[in-house]
């Protein structure tokens, strides 16, 4: 008898075991890990800023740039970031609650740098503010535009970042575009004087003065040498940025960037807006064509042209930093025509323009609509482009897809229907354009080519178009992703989640023929410039569903963030004239929140300036990939030495305690009834 007890409690004992490896086992990472190789400490971080100066319908948009790139004159690789220049962190608020009359909301823009020497020593610095500048309206869309094709000289266009806000008068809405010019980081006007005034360092000179004299001391030297204060005093800086005579101020080392202002006629709601090149494209509400673009005046190397008339009294009224050009000044070309206004194109619709060389100024649109029809939600994505220039487009479909969602959407999950709402990722760099639709959960990737038969000078522009869709992104132990960034090369892919997951993405390495000039040839050869096109419209090529080849995305490298550690504060209760429970200790675990991460970006390092040897795939740039959170932690990964990580039952166990604590539970309780009752 005792033999078949304890038989039967050494089988339930083996079960729960059993059962625990197939779980680990099943839950086992086939993806390589990527080597995370750097992660900011707490002491470096950024603070947040107020909620309470913040409009309820704010929404934080963060980029992560490098601050200038290596000469590409053959010594280095191509799109290699200089070291010594930094890295560029630029946060954007679209509302911020200001005290100056008729204009209770601004945007707030705030640009900080970090010393990227720390890749190289390990020493690393904190972050440093630039400057700070206040848009005289709320802002509505912004783009940054890195695309960095070749001008004809072999220089770079440079990028640029276009804010677009609306400042409400009377009874109308004038609507403004302000574009930085990343590239033209220079000092600020009268720098030298403003701190030879104020004395250095100004900003620790409220040291000794009590918080409202020091407010008060902040907001004279912002207001009249336009001198920062210092960023990490939540109250003072603030209380500074919100005043209502303040405008811009620059930070320790006097850099700002140089920037154009663009006046958009009319007072229509603008829907959709983005910048390639010099090139604006938006949409607007109730409009009469689909879209329009304007051609911003620009130099040669493709730097924005500042106007010579200076600045009217309404812009100085509006606090306008540059000049200004007015829609009249700009060479517009209008889209196709409705036959039904814009009411409600919804989120999950957007326009990115393609690089075109066709003849006659043709334009190529990657246009993606959602919406409802009855019980229906559809989502298509087509390619807009006209033969002649503005006369007449052609509208082709690539593909369509349909979602159940009942009445109302009541068929639709909370999570489905924010799938649904939110608006999908995307992203240019040089000839490629990719897209992550959250709703379809898939990954669009449109590559601008060139083809040229043999003995012919006849050139075909091609737009190829991929579908790939992306393995343990939508699954509930990870959520769809959040954000997404291109490598400069267009070969890698990053996405990361909600939970800090991080998954990349990379193409086939396989080189393109002397006939045909796409993303390959164009980022490895310095000498090619895009081809002009011969032929008055561009072919789409497209495969059927299921089909792949070397263009669509393979995932090659995830990492997961370390599991949430709990804590296990207890509660203490007492007794209350009321109640007449006694004093009690409550226990209750909470998971420490991790902060989700606000932005990636791919940086290219030159070995020489890492002091490392030259290990990387295909030159001597050392491609490493770039997570930054709200709160300035930079987490840094090497994507050439990742691990495969030979331990499975363990992570498991660490990651699934709380499981394992109730499924041992369970099996005592089992086992324990089998001895109570032999």
């Amino acid at each position: 008898m005792s033999y078949r007890l304890r038989t039967r409690q050494g089988v339930l004992v083996a079960v729960g075991v059993l059962y625990v490896m197939v779980l680990a086992w099943f839950n086992r990472q086939p993806i390589p890990t990527a080597t995370l190789v750097h992660e900011t400490d707490s002491n470096m971080r950024l603070r947040a800023t107020s909620s309470e100066r913040l409009g309820t319908a704010n929404r934080d948009m963060h980029w992560l740039e490098p601050a200038q790139y290596l000469d590409d004159n053959g010594t280095h690789a191509a799109s290699v970031l200089d070291i010594d220049a930094g890295l560029l962190y630029i946060r954007l608020h679209t509302e911020y609650r200001t005290t100056r009359p008729n204009e209770p909301l601004g945007g707030l823009l705030k640009v900080y740098r970090k010393n990227l020497q720390f890749a190289a020593n390990g020493d690393e610095t904190a972050w440093e503010l630039l400057f700070v500048e206040r848009l005289p309206g709320p802002v509505r869309r912004a783009h940054l535009d890195r695309t960095r094709l070749r001008n004809e000289d072999g220089t770079y266009a440079p990028r640029n970042l276009a804010v677009l806000y609306y400042m409400p008068r009377n009874e109308t809405i004038a609507y403004r575009v302000r574009v930085y010019e990343l590239e033209a980081l220079q000092p600020a006007t009268g720098f030298e004087a403003a701190v030879a005034s104020a004395g250095a360092p100004w900003w620790k000179r409220a040291a000794g003065l009590g918080a409202a004299e020091a407010a008060v001391h902040a907001q004279h030297l912002a207001n009249r040498d336009h001198l920062c204060p210092d960023d990490a005093d939540d109250d003072v800086a603030d209380a500074v940025y919100a005043g209502h005579r303040f405008r811009h101020c620059v930070g320790s080392a006097g850099l700002t960037m140089r920037t154009t202002d663009f006046a958009l006629t009319g007072a229509l709601e603008v829907l959709e807006f983005s910048l390639r090149g010099r090139t604006l494209l938006y949409s607007r509400l109730n409009d009469v064509v689909r879209f329009r673009m304007l051609e911003l005046p620009a130099a040669l190397n493709g730097s924005l042209v500042s106007s010579d008339a200076g600045i009217s009294s309404d812009m100085a009224r509006d606090g306008l930093q540059g000049s200004a050009y007015t829609q009249s000044d700009m060479v517009q070309t209008r889209g196709p025509g409705v036959t039904e206004l814009l009411r409600d194109i919804g989120s999950q619709s957007f326009l990115a323009q393609l690089q075109s060389t066709r003849p006659g100024g043709g334009v190529d649109v990657f246009q993606a609509h959602g919406g409802t029809t009855g019980d229906t939600f559809f989502f298509s994505f087509s390619l807009l482009q006209n033969t002649t220039l503005a006369r007449k487009w052609v509208h082709e479909d690539i593909k369509r897809y349909r979602l159940p969602v009942h009445q109302q959407f009541s068929g639709l999950s909370r999570d489905e229907l924010r799938l649904v709402n939110d608006a999908p990722l995307v992203d240019q760099a040089g000839l490629t354009s990719v897209f992550y639709f959250k709703a379809t959960d898939i990954i669009v990737a449109v590559d601008t080519q060139w083809f040229r038969d043999h003995g012919s000078a006849d050139v075909t522009q091609l737009q190829r178009v991929r579908e790939s869709r992306p393995p343990y992104i939508s699954t509930l132990n990870s959520p769809v992703a959040v954000n997404m960034t291109l490598d400069d090369s267009g070969t890698l892919l990053a996405l990361s989640t909600v939970d800090d997951e991080l998954f990349v993405f990379a193409r086939a390495r396989v080189s393109s023929t002397r006939r045909i000039l796409d993303y390959r040839r164009y980022f490895v050869d310095a000498t090619l410039r895009p081809w002009t096109a011969t032929d008055p419209a561009s072919s789409v090529d497209a495969l059927d569903e299921g089909d792949a080849d070397a263009f669509n995305w393979q995932l090659v490298l995830t990492w997961q963030p370390p599991a949430q550690m709990p804590t296990v504060p207890w509660e203490d209760s007492f007794i209350a004239p009321d109640s007449p429970f006694p004093a009690t200790q409550r226990l209750i675990v909470r998971a420490l929140p991790q902060p989700t991460t606000a932005c990636l970006r791919f940086l290219r390092f030159d070995s020489a300036q890492l002091g490392e040897p030259i290990h990387a795939a295909g030159g001597e740039a050392i491609v490493r990939v770039a997570a930054l959170s709200a709160t300035g932690r930079l987490r840094i990964w090497d994507l050439d030495s990742h691990k495969q990580d030979p331990h499975v039952l363990w992570p498991f166990m660490t990651e699934h305690w709380g499981l394992l604590f109730i499924l041992a539970a369970v099996v005592a309780c089992c086992v324990y009834n089998e001895r109570r009752w032999s």
